[in-house]
């Protein structure tokens, strides 16, 4: 059955690692300051380092790419509503799976764990979109890992079980529908431009290696950015997350592509030649 694969460790010899321990540790306590509460303190920090971790699974050519995302994450620290921790762990687990950034293929283990967590959104929720997420993974991963079998049962499967839930109301209309049409339009125009400019500026030709040294085709990358895309667009459409749960994956979005537009190529005029 193999064991559990898609774990990343934080060694924190590698200085970007360190210093994500050393500035967690004051950004859980300006979310106890502000809202008076640990728990909230607590959610603010695992939220930053959700953020971070995302933009790491999205982006591993570019480990700074994460910090700005962070930064970006605490802009919206007035607003902070909590963050659905469960879902952002759920989407990183994912990424994981579909890039193999992890460095060996999944096990039965690993596709129960997946399984197992997308079952849990789906009744805690009360929405499929969590299982057609989890079908167009598994989709990504057939194809991924040379169109593996059990991938492709399993994604049948998945398909109809959702399938099958849009007979009991198991889908509804999400977040965007709550706002006015002006800010949806808005707000839908702003993810194409960034979407785009995400999947256009990350630079495949970068050398990437997974955990075990190993180079790593660049496609799948993009293969986990698009699933990312497209994930943060269902959960506009067809869920009501928290503000700040939106604004993690929106800030994750906006540090990848800043940093790739404007940051790398500020740090590269101001470096010596």
């Amino acid at each position: 059955m193999g064991g559990f694969t898609l774990g990343r460790k934080i060694d924190l010899s590698y200085k970007t690692n360190f210093w994500l321990v050393v500035v967690t540790v004051p950004i859980f306590v300006l979310g106890w300051l502000i809202t008076g509460e640990v728990v909230n303190g607590l959610s603010f920090a695992v939220g930053f380092f959700l953020c971070w971790a995302l933009t790491r699974e999205l982006d591993p050519a570019n480990e700074l790419s994460a910090f700005v995302a962070g930064g970006i994450f605490l802009l919206g620290t007035p607003l902070f509503d909590g963050v659905e921790m469960v879902i952002l762990f759920w989407m990183i687990l994912l990424v994981r799976f579909i890039s193999k950034i992890c460095g060996k293929n999944p096990t039965y283990f690993d596709l129960l764990t997946v399984t197992a967590i997308t079952i849990f959104l789906l009744f805690s929720r009360g929405s499929s979109v969590f299982v057609l997420l989890f079908t167009i993974a598994l989709i990504s991963a057939y194809y991924r890992y040379q169109k593996k079998s059990v991938l492709g049962k399993f994604a049948l499967f998945s398909l109809g079980v959702f399938l099958g839930s849009l007979f009991f109301d198991f889908i509804t209309p999400g977040y965007l529908f709550t706002l006015n049409i002006e800010l949806s339009f808005s707000i839908i125009f702003a993810l194409l431009i960034l979407g785009g400019g995400v999947l256009w500026l990350v630079e495949e030709k970068e050398e990437i290696r997974d955990d075990l040294g190993e180079f790593l085709e660049p496609g799948w990358i993009r293969l986990g950015q698009v699933f990312f895309l497209i994930s943060f667009w269902f959960l506009l459409f067809f869920e009501n997350l928290s503000f700040s749960t939106y604004f993690t994956l929106f800030s994750v979005m906006l540090g990848v592509f800043l940093y790739s537009f404007l940051v790398k190529k500020l740090l590269a005029l101001s470096l010596p030649r």
